[in-house]
């Protein structure tokens, strides 16, 4: 695991999350300082007496996010809603306490106070907030510039994409090419609609072959590591799950009123290869089936058609993405991606060769 993906998870993974049917989920009222959580908006208390110096040194301390009972809202800290509070005036502080500090959490404590501050401590939606502060932003894009925090920046940045921060993202694309985050904000950022600019990703999957064969490119090459077999309704029915994804390893390909029913034949030529990046056991290939895969390919087949998943502004750590040469699916690993995501870029003029 990354330490940006580590961040990212820390930031979102929220403790204890409530009994969803014990409670509705109302959407946050987005009136400034009130923290969303699963039900409505609580109101945060704004220390208004403890000096901005002190209330920064707090972040270095042993502090928590707090629950809110969903993984989309943010549990920004009493205290952080309180830095947030003095606006302008805390975004140099702040970024001088960021380098000062050799605490882990202080950093993430400063990150997230910025962001705070650039959405104006105030809540709306689930999965984005508009960012208003320009000077905030700014402080997030320089301080993304260390390796170790550009995911977590990047991802928070994301939710409300500016395309004034592609030139930097691409600098640091060119830096840091096996960030996660930084492949997956991309497609939010260059915009929709996507079936008519020809992105290097998540081309329509076609749906009336009988044969897709599937690739892996890395730095080693492209290697053929199995097919996707279509089957017919009447097979698929037969498996003991009707879901998307059921135990007898059926793929549902859904778009319009069309689905088609693939089964994934691994080339068992290339087992360590595909052992390298699936968690695939060996009685799952012997029974030439796995349950990690499996989910990935129906992932992709699903963002072959959506373009950007509903949880896109969340689920930052996705490590694969797909394009679809010549009728054939090529996964891509992070640096693979961020290779054809630079190509695309400098081909379309938006930064320097």
């Amino acid at each position: 695991m990354t330490k940006s993906l580590f961040l990212i998870i820390s930031l979102f993974l929220l403790l204890n999350i409530f009994d969803a049917a014990q409670r509705v989920d109302i959407p946050p009222n987005g009136k400034q300082n009130y923290r969303a959580v699963e039900g409505g908006s609580v109101k945060v208390n704004i220390d208004q007496t403890t000096p901005i110096e002190k209330l920064i040194e707090k972040l270095d301390s042993s502090w928590q996010f707090v629950e809110t009972g969903k993984f989309y809202w943010i549990g920004y800290t009493d205290d952080m809603y309180s830095i947030a509070a003095y606006k302008d005036s805390a975004i140099t502080p702040l970024v001088n306490h960021f380098y000062s500090t050799k605490s882990k959490i202080g950093k993430i404590g400063v990150i997230c106070s910025l962001h705070l501050i650039g959405i104006e401590s105030e809540i709306a939606g689930r999965f984005t907030e508009k960012f208003k502060n320009k000077k905030a932003r700014e402080a997030l894009l320089m301080l993304a510039n260390q390796e170790e925090y550009t995911g977590t920046i990047v991802s928070l940045l994301g939710r409300d994409p500016w395309k004034s921060d592609l030139p930097i993202l691409i600098e640091l694309l060119k830096k840091n090419n096996n960030c996660l985050e930084l492949v997956n904000a991309l497609f939010r950022y260059i915009g929709m609609p996507y079936e008519n600019n020809g992105l290097p990703f998540r081309q329509d999957i076609p749906k009336d072959m009988d044969t897709i064969n599937v690739f892996v490119q890395d730095s080693l090459g492209i290697f053929r590591i199995g097919s996707l077999i279509r089957v017919s309704g009447n097979e698929a029915s037969k498996a003991e799950n009707k879901g998307a994804l059921n135990k007898s390893g059926i793929i549902v390909q859904f778009g319009g009123e069309v689905r088609v029913f693939w089964k994934f034949v691994f080339n068992n030529g290339e087992t360590k290869k595909i052992l390298s990046y699936f968690n695939c056991n060996q009685k799952e290939l012997t029974n030439s089936s796995c349950k990690e895969l499996n989910e990935m390919l129906y992932d992709l087949i699903l963002l072959s058609w959506e373009k950007i998943g509903s949880f896109s502004y969340c689920d930052y750590w996705d490590p694969f993405q797909h394009y679809v040469q010549e009728n054939n699916l090529v996964i891509c690993t992070p640096e693979q991606s961020a290779k054809r995501w630079l190509e695309y870029l400098k081909n379309r003029n938006l930064f320097d060769k």
